[in-house]
């Protein structure tokens, strides 16, 4: 990939160039669009904070409740594990489980286990077991470079 930066004065363009078909071009597409979208969540203290998509490491369902897990801190968020994990899927979150859903780019290293299942150890030092369900669709990301 070559990436070519102009300085010039006015707003900002940006002009991506690819086959039509590339993956790499889609997930460069995706990163830029992702850019500007804000999750919001609450903290313990119940105040309303804007995240990044890509600042959430991991997050579960606990007792009917989602949590997102930053590197820093926890936060409450009113969205379901399932639309986290359609509508920030291409900054890489991804549902693993019933109950979790990872951002892949906070992955360290993915191992096989017992079952069909793969345990990802995270940045945070967190491991999350991949359910066996959601394992090919892992592998299958995984091997489209995304």
């Amino acid at each position: 990939m070559e990436i070519l930066v102009e300085h010039r004065p006015g707003s900002v363009r940006v002009i991506v160039q690819g086959p039509k078909d590339s993956a790499q071009l889609m997930r460069v597409l995706a990163l830029l669009r992702a850019d500007g979208q804000k999750l919001w969540v609450w903290d313990e203290e119940r105040a309303c904070v804007a995240l990044s998509p890509r600042e959430v490491v991991w997050a579960e369902m606990v007792e009917g409740k989602v949590f997102a897990y930053t590197a820093a801190a926890i936060y409450q968020t009113a969205l379901t594990l399932g639309e986290l994990g359609s509508r920030w899927e291409d900054p890489g979150l991804f549902r693993c489980a019933k109950s979790a859903v990872i951002n892949l780019n906070a992955v360290r290293s993915l191992r096989a286990c017992r079952g069909g299942r793969i345990e990802a150890l995270l940045t945070t030092g967190e491991k999350v077991l991949i359910s066996r369900r959601y394992a090919p669709l892992l592998r299958e990301r995984i091997q489209e470079g995304g």
